[in-house]
C-alpha cells in the first residue's frame, strides 16, 4: 500500500516538473524569459544532480522490498 501511495505522489511530482518546464518554454515563446536561465545550464545542473544521487543512493535501491517496488510501479501507472 505504501508503494502505491509513493508511486502516485511521484507521478504527480513528475507531472509538476513537466508543467513548470512547459510553462518556461511557453513564456519564452511570448518573450517573457529569465535572463540567466538557459537550457544548457538547466540540463548541466540536472545531470549533476542525477549523477550525485545515483552515486550516493544506488546501494539503497537494491535493498527495497519487491512488494514496495511493485506497488510504486502500480501507483505510477494508476495516475
Amino acid at each position: 500500500m505504501d508503494g502505491i501511495i509513493f508511486g502516485v505522489e511521484a507521478a504527480k511530482g513528475i507531472l509538476s516538473i513537466v508543467m513548470v518546464i512547459l510553462g518556461l518554454i511557453f513564456a519564452g515563446f511570448i518573450g517573457v524569459a529569465i535572463p540567466f536561465l538557459s537550457s544548457t545550464i538547466v540540463l548541466n545542473h540536472l545531470s549533476d544532480i542525477v549523477t550525485t544521487q545515483a552515486k550516493y543512493f544506488s546501494y539503497y535501491i537494491y535493498g527495497f522490498p519487491l512488494a514496495w517496488i511493485v506497488g510504486f510501479v502500480a501507483g505510477l501507472l494508476l495516475v
